[in-house]
């Protein structure tokens, strides 16, 4: 694990702080030290290497890094966090994102309450185009949590959602971490959370982002997958905010299907 302050690549990039960990994945801020701009760099936890499964995820983290790097490279999509540089700190692979400032839609609908529904809709399309690109190139995100949207400002009154931190190999667990789920078991269908067939198709990707227009617009968070599980029911998103259209009413609650061939 890099310390704050290490530098990498020659001191091209320093550490400032871990930005967050989970399954094999730890997420830092870093500096380009030359260019004097911040970015995030991922790698696999090195904690963790002693895991059965490290070496997998490693193998994974690196193909779908060069994926991704590549996706960016021919195709600058606007909602999708823009891939700098894939490079090996000794024997450790290093995947360098922007670094995008400002609110996540987590936050936003937790200082604001539940979004007016022409604006969720707009974040969550916008999302959607990006996760619709990805799932082309054969990548899942598997995280699609209201937290992983950032909304970034262009000027003025024009704000974009774009798609961050993606995944890498998440769906590779430690075995050594049992008591800790990959992903947020608030908005994540249960094939996710319990490894079923279909836990790494795009139908994750669709309840997850399903799941965040439900937190958008009504400000309430979903019934978790394990719930359901046991018997108890989605409420309808206009069951709290009875104004909401019978079109984006169904349009949720049909993303987030417990079954996944259902969605």
């Amino acid at each position: 694990m890099f310390r704050d302050g290490h530098e990498l690549q020659g001191g091209r990039y320093r550490i400032e702080r871990i930005l967050g960990r989970g399954g094999f994945g730890i997420t830092y801020k870093a500096l380009h030290t030359e260019f004097n701009t911040h970015f995030v760099l991922k790698t696999p936890d090195p904690t963790l290497q002693n895991d059965p499964q490290y070496t997998s995820y490693v193998r994974k983290f690196r193909r779908e890094g060069r994926l991704l790097a590549q996706l960016c490279q021919r195709c600058r999509h606007p909602h999708i966090v823009w891939v700098n540089d894939l490079f090996d700190e000794g024997n450790t692979p290093c995947l360098v994102m922007e670094f995008i400032p400002g609110e996540n839609l987590f936050h936003l609908v937790r200082s604001r309450g539940k979004l007016p529904e022409a604006e969720a809709v707009q974040y969550i399309r916008q999302v959607a185009s990006a996760l619709d690109v990805v799932h082309r190139e054969g990548i899942v995100h598997r995280d699609v949590h209201p937290g992983n949207i950032m909304l970034r400002s262009n000027g003025g009154n024009s704000v974009s959602a774009v798609l961050i931190d993606f995944g890498l190999a998440g769906e590779i667990v430690p075995i050594s971490v049992s008591s800790k789920l990959f992903g947020n078991t608030t908005f994540a269908p249960y094939e996710l959370l319990n490894k079923r067939p279909g836990y790494n198709e795009p139908t994750v990707d669709i309840y997850t982002l399903a799941a965040s227009l439900y937190y958008a617009v009504t400000g309430q968070y979903p019934t978790k997958a394990y719930d359901r599980r046991d018997g108890e029911e989605l409420i309808p998103p206009q069951r709290h905010v009875a104004s909401l259209s019978n079109g984006l009413n169904r349009a949720i609650i049909a993303g987030m299907e417990f079954e996944a061939n259902q969605r």
